[in-house]
Order: C-alpha cells, then structure tokens, then sequence
C-alpha cells in the first residue's frame, strides 16, 4: 500500500534514487545521457533538495517503507507542479495520481495548477491530460545546449 508524507532532509539519498532512475528511463530517447547527467546534477543536487523540502510542498510516497516516487508543488502568486517523479517499476499503479491529488489538498485558495513538460515524454503528457491539465502553450526550450519541444500545461481547479 501506498502512504504520501512530507519529504524531510533525511530522504534525500532516496529521493535522488528515484528521480535518477526515472529520469534517465523516460528522458533516455528525448536528450542524450550526458545532458541528463548535467541537468540533475544541477537540479537535484543535496544542496538543492535540501531548500525544496524546507521551502516548497515536497511530497514522497512510500511503499513497504522506501520511497519510490515524490512530487514538488512551489507555490506563491501561482501554484506550479515543479516535478513529480516515480520510479519505472512502481508506474502505472497511481501513485502519480496520488502523489498530485494529495498535493492539491494543501491549496485550496488557488484556482489553477500549472506544470511544465516536455511534449515528447508522451507517458507524462497522457497523465496530465487524463488528470485534467490542459496545454496553454507550446515553446522550444534550450536544456543545456540540447532543444526539446517543452509545453505549459494548466489545470483549472
């Protein structure tokens, strides 16, 4: 069974587990290995993780006891799904859809949630349209030197 809580400082080797090994299984054909490594280290690194959990909504879930997926929600004038990750071998049996339903719990003064993705990660982009999202707009993005077709996609709430 599935249980969500808040991430705490402790987590984060288990954490970087999970969004290494998800990233490079969905990411292996949009960008190349070396990019990827380049992108987490820069965006997942302790120091960084660290400042989400203490700043942001950082949420894990955990089955049997090890994390195996986690969803950040920052939040100010807007609310915005910064990721949400879960491992390959735990997809498909809705922990996302757990993981960002227990997320939009915490907001019910915002009218809408926004997410950015990448358009050629077709598993991410069916989950957001089936959760709801819709795409406002579509945009090149320069990811270390690489071009991916990235889309802002809202979720009216």
């Amino acid at each position: 069974m599935v249980s969500i809580r808040k991430a705490a400082q402790d987590d984060i080797v288990q954490i970087k587990n999970v969004v290494t090994k998800a990233w490079h299984d969905t990411y292996k054909n949009i960008m190349t290995a070396s990019t990827s490594v380049q992108f987490l280290e820069a965006s997942f690194s302790t120091s960084r993780l660290e400042k989400r959990i203490k700043e942001t909504l950082f949420l894990v879930a955990e089955v049997d006891g090890e994390i195996v997926g986690f969803a950040n929600f920052i939040y100010g004038k807007a609310l915005n799904l910064s990721a949400i990750y879960v491992l390959p071998e735990h997809q498909r049996h809705a922990i996302g859809r757990a993981l960002l339903h227990n997320g939009l719990s915490y907001f019910d003064t915002y009218d809408a949630v926004f997410v950015e993705v990448a358009l050629d990660n077709e598993r991410a982009t069916k989950f957001y349209y089936r959760e709801g999202f819709e795409l406002v707009r579509e945009y090149e993005e320069d990811i270390l030197g690489e071009k991916v077709l990235s889309g802002l996609l809202k979720k009216t709430l």
